[in-house]
């Protein structure tokens, strides 16, 4: 099953964090923890609804900067037996010149998270 979500983010340079939140409402369930500084929470039903990136800005390769006003967002969550699969792609824009930048994570499926396929992305 493959579903898509309308998020939300918001920016914070001092602490750089980046976190990222479904519009819709929700009920939390747990944390993964799929790095070090990147956690991916889940509801009730076991489907994604925020991630928090630490260290941001280095994570990301651009500047603190360009985090504030993000042009796209987007996440590819895969879920199946044996792993948890995040793919972040943000768009930012650094000296007016739009640019991509791209965060990839692969853990072990310890928590049993059920398979599942999703999408969150800025609307």
């Amino acid at each position: 099953m493959k579903d898509n979500s309308a998020v939300d983010y918001k920016y914070d340079s001092s602490a750089d964090v980046l976190a990222v939140k479904v519009k819709r409402d929700f009920s939390y369930h747990e944390t993964i923890e799929m790095d070090e500084g990147i956690l991916l929470d889940f509801d009730v039903n076991n489907v994604p609804i925020s991630l928090e990136v630490l260290d941001a800005s280095k994570r990301f390769n651009v500047p603190k900067y360009s985090l504030h006003n993000l042009f796209s967002f987007n996440m590819n969550v895969c879920v199946n037996d044996d792993c948890i699969k995040i793919d972040v792609t943000i768009g930012v824009s650094i000296h007016n010149k739009q640019k991509d930048s791209v965060l990839s994570s692969l853990i072990n499926n310890y928590a049993n998270i059920p398979n599942m396929e999703t999408e969150l992305v800025t609307a």
